[in-house]
Order: structure tokens, then C-alpha cells, then sequence
């Protein structure tokens, strides 16, 4: 008898331990499953945050091309090439600020700064053009000034642009 109740015993104890093992493993087995999905979800935002750069970056550089290319027709007197530059300009600073708009949910602060800074000067640059076409539609000798000032404004927001892609190489080595 002493020997049957030892079997049970044993038994008893041997189906613990399984069941104890099996818990163990269950409960590992959760926590890599669970540390898994936080890491495939930091990659994925990781990844958001990336491709909300490169594209807000295009749009800055488009807007660069932009005004590049305006810049010899405001040494001009020619109202049309102005005005068709000021058309695209604008079109690339609708570029801007739809993109502006993903990087300031997924940037840190930091970033979102500079982001607003640039925006700022895209929109000084723009302002120049205008000024410019309502000068040189009246005739007045202030389009020279204008001229230089929207080169100095231009040569900003080029500035501008590499402080940003600078706080975007920081925050990206940080994540």
C-alpha cells in the first residue's frame, strides 16, 4: 500500500511540475510574443517617420529648383517669366505644406521646429516675388532691391533646409 500511495505521490508530483513547466513556457512565450510585436511596431513607426522626411525633404528641394530658377527673371523687367516662376513657386509650397503636415504629427519637437522655420522662409521667398511683380508692374526702380533681397531670402531657406536635414539625421540615429 505504502508503495501505491508513493506511485500516486510521484504521479502527483510529476503532473505539477508539467503543468508548472507548461505555465512557465506559456508565459515566456507571451512576454517574446508581446516584445515581438513592440518592436515590429517601433520599426513600422520608424519607418513612418523616415519616408514623412524624404518626402517633405523632396518637396523642400523642389521648392529650391523653384526658386533657382526665378532668380535670372527678377534680374530682368519682364513681368511673364516672374509671374510663371510665382505660379510654381506656389505650387511647391502647397508641396511643402501638405508634407509639413505628416512631419509635424510624426516628428519630435525639434525636428517640427525647424520644419515651421522653413515654411516661414518658403513663404518670405514667395512674399519677394510679389513684391517684386507689384513693383516691376509700376515701373518703380525698387525691383533691384527686391532682387537682392529675395537671393538673400532664397540663400535662408537653402540654409534652412540643411539645419533641418541635419535635426532629421539626429533624430533618425536616436530611434
Amino acid at each position: 500500500m505504502d508503495q501505491g500511495w508513493a506511485a500516486v505521490a510521484g504521479a502527483g508530483v510529476g503532473v505539477l511540475g508539467a503543468v508548472i513547466s507548461g505555465l512557465v513556457s506559456a508565459t515566456a512565450l507571451r512576454r517574446q510574443s508581446r516584445d515581438q510585436l513592440a518592436g515590429t511596431h517601433a520599426q513600422w513607426r520608424r519607418q513612418l517617420r523616415r519616408d514623412a522626411y524624404v518626402a517633405f525633404l523632396n518637396a523642400a528641394h523642389r521648392f529650391q529648383a523653384e526658386a533657382r530658377s526665378v532668380s535670372p527673371s527678377l534680374g530682368g523687367s519682364q513681368l511673364e517669366p516672374v509671374q510663371h516662376g510665382a505660379e510654381n513657386l506656389r505650387s511647391a509650397e502647397t508641396a511643402l505644406l501638405e508634407r509639413a503636415q505628416v512631419v509635424d504629427l510624426e516628428a519630435p519637437n525639434q525636428v517640427a521646429e525647424a520644419v515651421t522655420d522653413l515654411l516661414a522662409r518658403a513663404k518670405q521667398v514667395i512674399a519677394d516675388v510679389d513684391i517684386w511683380l507689384e513693383l516691376a508692374g509700376r515701373g518703380d526702380s525698387a525691383v533691384g532691391a527686391y532682387h537682392r533681397r529675395y537671393a538673400e531670402d532664397r540663400e535662408i531657406f537653402s540654409q534652412s533646409v540643411d539645419t533641418l536635414r541635419d535635426k532629421i539625421r539626429q533624430d533618425l540615429r536616436h530611434l
